[in-house]
């Protein structure tokens, strides 16, 4: 999911409100994110340190266990997207704003996020030992998240990837999570 910038801290954090929870219905994301200003993950996988040659194929939630099960995220980037600025954000609300869609968040609240070369992305076949070809820079250094805030992870150009897909992976140092809340805005 690096598209730019170099990843040393979070961008930023802010309070997600509960009027930006409210879902749009042509896709379920926050309604007040504009149509084709968005992208929402093409492709969601798992991959297992424990099994690492497990394939999970496609997935519809992303599970994170911790010091095991990492969830990868694939967005496709349209090419006219290239003049633009690409915003990886988190939004991570809490079970009371949401109507229809569920979460299990238990522990700490402690992430790790892994970029992959744009153009490398997961698929049927990706596991622990056969993930997307690693990205230019390192990952991201851990990130306490809780529910009830929107984190904002990188922002950067999105010629790196317009025209094609970018991928990274979300690992959990603690606990477990189950959920399906990435956005990619442009």
């Amino acid at each position: 999911m690096r598209v730019g910038a170099t990843p040393f801290t979070l961008v930023s954090k802010r309070e997600l409100g509960d009027h930006e929870w409210v879902r749009n219905k042509r896709d379920g994301c926050p309604a007040y994110l504009e149509d084709g200003e968005y992208e929402v993950p093409s492709y969601i996988t798992r991959i297992s340190k424990c099994q690492p040659d497990r394939p999970y194929g496609p997935q519809t939630v992303a599970r994170i266990t911790p010091n095991d099960v990492s969830s990868i995220f694939s967005f496709d980037i349209p090419a006219s997207r290239a003049d633009a600025n690409c915003t990886l954000e988190f939004l991570f609300p809490r079970r009371d704003q949401l109507s229809n869609s569920y979460y299990k968040y238990e522990g700490g609240g402690t992430f790790e996020f892994t970029g992959y070369l744009a153009g490398s992305c997961p698929g049927p076949e990706t596991t622990y030992n056969n993930q997307p070809t690693p990205g230019t820079f390192p990952p991201f250094p851990t990130i306490h998240m809780e529910p009830g805030f929107a984190y904002t992870i990188d922002v950067g150009p999105c010629m790196f990837a317009a025209g094609t897909c970018v991928a990274g992976c979300k690992s959990g140092l603690f606990h477990e999570h189950r959920f399906k809340l990435l956005t990619l805005a442009q």
